[in-house]
C-alpha cells in the first residue's frame, strides 16, 4: 500500500471515529461537553487538512521517501527500546514517584531517539529536556489543575 492510500484511509477512519463519538455524546451539563467537542472539531479540521494536502503536491510522506535508511527491522528495535523504557517507567512509578521516573523516562526516551548518543552533550541536553517536561508537567497537574501526581512510597 502506497503512502497516499494509507493517508487517505487513515483520515477516512478517523473522519468515523470522530463521526461515531459525536453521535453518542450526551452531555450532563451543558459546560460538561465544551473541551470533547473543542477536541472532536480539532480532529476533524486536522484530518481535513491532512486530505486537503492529499490533492496537493505537499503530501507529509512521498511514495519515493518511505524506505528508510536502516530497513524496517531497526525500526521495530527502537520502538521495542523505547516500549521498555516506558514499561520500566510504568513499573516504578508508585515506587520512586513522578519526579524520578519521569526525569528517567523523559530522558532515556529522549537520549535513545537523538542521532548522537554517544556524546555527552547530547546525554546533557537529553536530560534537560527531561527535566523541562517535568517541571512542565508539574506546573500544569500541580499547580494548575490542582491534581496530585504520584510522590512514590520511597520519597513521599
Amino acid at each position: 500500500m502506497n503512502a497516499r492510500a494509507r493517508d487517505l484511509l487513515g483520515s477516512l477512519l478517523m473522519l468515523a471515529f470522530v463521526a461515531s463519538l459525536w453521535v453518542q455524546r450526551d452531555y450532563i451539563t451543558p459546560f460538561g461537553g465544551i473541551f470533547p467537542d473543542i477536541v472532536m472539531i480539532s480532529q476533524v479540521v486536522l484530518v481535513v487538512t491532512t486530505l486537503l494536502l492529499l490533492m496537493t503536491p505537499w503530501r507529509a510522506i512521498k511514495n519515493n521517501e518511505e524506505k528508510a535508511e536502516g530497513g524496517e527491522s531497526f525500526h521495530w528495535f527502537d520502538m521495542a527500546v523505547v516500549g521498555v523504557i516506558l514499561l520500566t517507567w510504568t513499573l516504578l512509578l508508585r515506587s520512586l514517584g513522578f519526579i524520578a521516573t519521569g526525569l528517567f523516562g523523559f530522558g532515556s526516551i529522549a537520549w535513545f531517539l537523538s542521532e548522537q548518543r554517544n556524546s555527552l552533550r547530547t546525554i546533557i541536553a537529553s536530560f534537560t529536556v527531561g527535566a523541562f517536561m517535568v517541571g512542565v508537567l508539574i506546573l500544569v497537574f500541580e499547580y494548575l489543575l490542582k491534581v496530585p501526581l504520584p510522590k512514590g512510597t520511597i520519597f513521599g
